[in-house]
């Protein structure tokens, strides 16, 4: 029992770290598995198992409540990814959209929240911005399977294979966040670019408000410490040494 109890303090001190690399590991795989013929299912289990990691971050300090939520919407996910049932996959999609938000708003509050800037906080604000470009790509997917004609793919290999739909859509969100606008991928419908439109102002909001948080945090912490350390002297001339008559 010691071991897992020392596992768990060990997770718990660098959770936000754990799911940032494995954000940012399925991100960087999926796009290589896609280009190797590798049916997305792969990714869909990357992906669940990434939600998994986000729901063990709120276990810690959240109520338990909302924990046995997040793990119901989960086994959703992950059932809706293993059969492939088509009605079911569509609705874990939208699970996974609940997972993403409700843990990204969890992580969000905890990044702005009064306290000194660590490196947890850190991870856990990356996290964030991962995590909405996650919630969005599995929006556009939605998006995509209810009305095909949303995008339009000019030149790219994702045409065609409808076993990369959730890899297109991904990659077209994170590209959507970061405004690098490529163009290989253009949002047609009216609901992909009131989306698209959205997650552009979105992620140059969000980089702007949380830098500025942690910048003011961190700002505080030393002035407070400036505050608290005394100033030495460095005149001594100025300092009496004669005796009182």
């Amino acid at each position: 029992m010691s071991v897992i109890h020392n596992l768990v303090n060990a997770y718990s001190r660098r959770r936000f770290a754990l799911l940032f690399f494995s954000l940012l590991s399925t991100m960087v795989a999926a796009p290589v598995l896609g280009e190797l013929g590798i049916s997305t299912k792969f990714m869909e289990v990357f992906l669940a198992l990434n939600m998994l990691a986000a729901v063990l971050v709120t276990v810690f300090g959240s109520k338990r409540h909302a924990v046995l939520g997040l793990l119901v919407l989960l086994a959703v996910r992950v059932s809706g990814t293993l059969v492939g049932y088509e009605p079911l996959v569509v609705t874990s999609q939208a699970v996974g959209v609940l997972i993403c938000l409700i843990s990204a708003v969890i992580m969000l509050r905890y990044t702005l929240s009064e306290g000194f800037v660590t490196s947890e906080r850190i991870y856990a604000a990356l996290s964030v911005y991962l995590l909405i470009g996650i919630m969005c790509g599995l929006i556009f997917c939605i998006i995509m399977e209810q009305w095909p004609s949303s995008f339009s793919f000019q030149g790219s290999s994702f045409v065609g294979g409808k076993k990369n739909v959730l890899a297109a859509t991904i990659y077209f969100s994170f590209v959507t966040l970061g405004t690098l606008g490529y163009g290989d991928i253009i949002p047609v419908s009216g609901p992909a670019r009131a989306l698209a439109v959205t997650e552009a102002i979105f992620g140059q909001m969000y980089l702007v408000v949380v830098v500025a948080r942690l910048v003011s945090l961190y700002k505080g912490r030393s002035d407070r410490e400036s505050l608290l350390t005394p100033i030495p002297c460095q005149h001594k001339d100025l300092v009496r040494t004669d005796k009182p008559d």
